[in-house]
């Protein structure tokens, strides 16, 4: 079972599968790496394809840091140094996004471009702000099957993958769960995205439309390269409801970053 070594840091468990340039999956809190099943089985014929469970969530374990943005983007790296791996892409799924934007402003040695899923720079409207409040209210409730049961119907239709994926959630304590809903609460990139330089790729559910509003903040914020993809007849639960669309975007979107590496070098 691959886990980081360093015994002085959370183990964070991973796992890698095919060949190719490397991409990273970073889940929302809770969910875990069984989030991209369906990513992990469609691009392993072409692409390094690495899922993980960020600490506490899942296989990984914790430490005695106080939990951070910065620090669960320092596991990713610790992951990929794991891995042998200098430079990767990451993509990011709602919450999962803010680290991933940690990630190319903190580590940007270390990253081909970005994709974010439903992602957002801060908290700033009303409905997400909102969900943030109801998943810190249902936690320290300590309602954790009714979290896994809410999360699991939300994102599989088959009852199997619906089970597994609710069991995952549970692995999680409560109180370590409405840390990260916490952290997610009050993070923001919004001023610091101008030190993101690599490929951006912002993906949006058409129904997703309360976090539509978020692509202009990083379109604004960001000088570099920034693209949208709007994929219909979903809302925000894109990396489960829509694998092969979003499998086919993905395999776009490096191919056309590679060709840009292979031109420059």
């Amino acid at each position: 079972m691959p886990i980081t070594k360093d015994e002085t840091k959370a183990p964070i468990y991973y796992e890698v599968a095919g060949n190719g340039p490397p991409i990273v999956f970073i889940h929302p809190p809770g969910m875990g790496h069984v989030t991209f099943r369906g990513e992990k089985d469609g691009l392993q014929s072409q692409f390094t394809v690495i899922t993980v469970d960020l600490r506490g969530n899942g296989r990984s374990g914790t430490d005695d840091r106080e939990l951070s943005m910065y620090i669960v983007a320092e596991d990713v790296v610790r992951v990929l140094d794991e891995c042998g791996i200098q430079q990767a892409y990451i993509c990011g799924y709602s919450n999962g996004g803010s680290v991933v934007q940690e990630l190319a402003i903190s580590f940007p040695d270390r990253i081909k471009g970005i994709v974010l899923i439903g992602g957002f720079p801060e908290v700033n409207s009303f409905l997400l702000r909102n969900e943030f409040k109801l998943g810190i209210w249902a936690t320290d409730k300590k309602l954790m099957t009714l979290i896994a049961n809410v999360l699991a119907f939300a994102h599989e239709k088959k009852p199997e993958k619906r089970k597994d994926l609710s069991d995952y959630v549970k692995q999680v304590s409560p109180e370590f769960l409405e840390e990260y809903y916490r952290m997610g609460l009050k993070y923001k990139a919004t001023d610091r995205l101008k030190g993101i330089h690599c490929p951006v790729l912002l993906i949006y559910g058409q129904r997703d439309d309360y976090v539509h509003h978020y692509r202009h903040l990083f379109q604004q914020y960001i000088a570099g390269d920034v693209s949208m993809i709007l994929v219909g007849n979903t809302a925000h639960q894109v990396p489960t409801k829509k694998v092969h669309a979003l499998n086919h975007i993905l395999k776009d979107f490096m191919r056309k970053a590679e060709n840009q590496y292979s031109y420059v070098e």
